[in-house]
């Protein structure tokens, strides 16, 4: 085989441009098909177990949650700040018959878009992790509670960075899909990680590779939750996964956090 090197290891893109990047292959690394039948079930609980009716997918990324909320009935709105991630989602909802609301947009612009309000708001996949300072992550917890309706909810899914800050992990997962292989790792700095997905892309007897890299904040569970507590939510439920599992520092592999407003009464 003959190696070409496309890497250039230094060189840190913004977060539209990360997923702009990443658009053509995130169905095929994420196992986009898979997640239907593993996940729509602790969807519909959710779904069913808090009345959702309306919900903000908030880094909807290709669709997956906001296509499976829209099936389970949702009327739902996406935002994400990558163009060609928008257009994905455009996509799905075409081949799929599902009506999705799908915008270009930052967390913190949400407040700029008249008359939202929502039952829920599902940031998924790890999104708040790219809000690299607590003013930036704070913002967008107050837009959030801003468009719930008063029984809302807030369902955050984040990696559990208190596992991964204590290892030094360095992999976090390895992908091989027919000619491709995905290599997702971090690097480390004082307070930041920079997350990089290496592809590797085998073309007769030519192999290419291919590094995206963008800069993360490892938010821990408890400074999240001190924020969640500042910004008008209560009631948090801190979970190991989207099966609401008990969360575990030291081996959950998520951290996912399920709050509403103060004012309101407690999950039930």
């Amino acid at each position: 085989m003959i190696p070409t090197n496309d890497v250039e290891p230094d060189t840190l893109l913004t977060i539209a441009e990360f997923y702009d990047a990443l658009a053509p292959d995130y169905d095929t690394m994420t196992g986009f098909q898979k997640r239907f039948v593993h996940e729509k079930p602790f969807f519909r609980l959710l779904v069913e177990k808090y009345k959702i009716r309306t919900a903000l997918d908030a880094g909807c990324g290709t669709g997956f949650h906001s296509l499976l909320l829209a099936q389970l009935g949702v009327q739902v709105m996406a935002i994400d700040v990558s163009p060609a991630m928008i257009a994905e989602v455009q996509k799905h909802a075409h081949e799929l018959n599902l009506n999705i609301n799908a915008v270009l947009s930052s967390f913190s612009d949400l407040n700029r878009i008249e008359g939202l309000r929502f039952d829920a708001v599902f940031a998924m996949g790890n999104s708040l992790a790219h809000l690299l300072s607590d003013e930036e992550i704070r913002s967008s917890l107050d837009c959030f509670a801003s468009i719930l309706n008063p029984d809302g909810i807030l369902f955050v899914q984040n990696l559990n960075y208190d596992r991964i800050l204590a290892s030094k992990e360095r992999i976090q997962s390895i992908k091989e899909v027919d000619d491709k292989t995905f290599i997702r790792f971090y690097d480390y700095t004082d307070h930041l990680l920079t997350f990089n997905v290496l592809t590797i892309a085998r073309d007769a007897g030519i192999v290419r590779q291919n590094l995206q890299s963008v800069q993360l904040r490892p938010i821990r569970s408890a400074e999240l939750s001190a924020m969640m507590l500042s910004s008008q939510f209560g009631d948090i439920k801190l979970l190991g996964s989207i099966g609401l599992e008990d969360y575990s520092p030291t081996t959950s592999k998520d951290l996912v956090l399920l709050a509403r407003k103060k004012h309101n009464e407690g999950l039930r």
